[in-house]
């Protein structure tokens, strides 16, 4: 038995604290009002919220035209190296192979073995990042971000610029939509993935001065683009 098997039994065997605890209510009130939850609707109110940040909302009409929209937001960072997601996660079909004939190097993050280092100095010249997400909060503009095989953190928080792609079935009214169902389904989002990331807008500061700074923690761009 290893220790960390020991430390989790000794976890496990603990009288659970508060026993006397009240369960969680069936419903919250919401923090953030959203009246229209048609899937314009919602498009709608994520694209003002996360533009509301400095952020940017791409709205097309199919994955080719996606495709094409990554493409020219490539072009326009000029970028050379994306760092990204395994393709099978991002839902748009044969942009591995356009963004390789474009010209582009593609990394995927692995930072494990005896060359991490180096590893990771290479990573660090990555211009932009390109993932998916698990879902879009259309109330504050933020994308969920679950980490797991194929989709590690770093390409959402390393490169200058994110880039996520979703579709539109993906935005949802309130993130307390989002904890309901992972409650009726057994929290999988939470008790699976080594991290899940909550991304609203670019990263931003205000702590020198009440001066706002942007991209001092993480992208200081964050593009998204939403298939219909």
């Amino acid at each position: 038995m290893t220790a960390r098997d020991r430390i989790l039994n000794k976890l496990r065997a603990a009288r659970r604290p508060f026993p006397d605890a009240q369960p969680p209510p069936a419903d919250y009130l919401p923090a953030v009002r959203v009246d229209d939850t048609a899937p314009d609707a919602l498009l709608e109110r994520f694209t003002a919220e996360l533009e509301a940040l400095e952020g940017e909302v791409f709205a097309v009409d199919s994955a080719d035209a996606a495709r094409e929209q990554v493409l020219s937001l490539l072009r326009a960072g000029a970028a050379r190296r994306v760092m990204s997601w395994h393709f099978k996660h991002i839902p748009v079909p044969r942009l591995y192979t356009a963004i390789q004939q474009a010209g582009y190097t593609i990394d995927y993050p692995q930072t494990r073995g005896d060359d991490r280092p180096e590893r990771l100095a290479r990573l660090e010249t990555a211009e932009i990042g390109l993932t998916g997400a698990s879902v879009a909060i259309a109330g504050t503009g933020t994308l969920v971000i679950q980490t797991g095989k194929g989709m590690t953190r770093l390409p959402a928080i390393l490169p200058p610029t994110h880039i996520a792609v979703i579709r539109l079935r993906q935005i949802i009214p309130r993130i307390e939509d989002w904890l309901a169902h992972q409650r009726r389904s057994d929290s999988p989002a939470l008790n699976d993935p080594a991290n899940v990331c909550f991304v609203t807008g670019p990263s931003r500061t205000a702590d020198i001065e009440k001066m706002l700074v942007l991209g001092v923690h993480g992208p200081k761009r964050v593009q998204v683009i939403v298939i219909r």
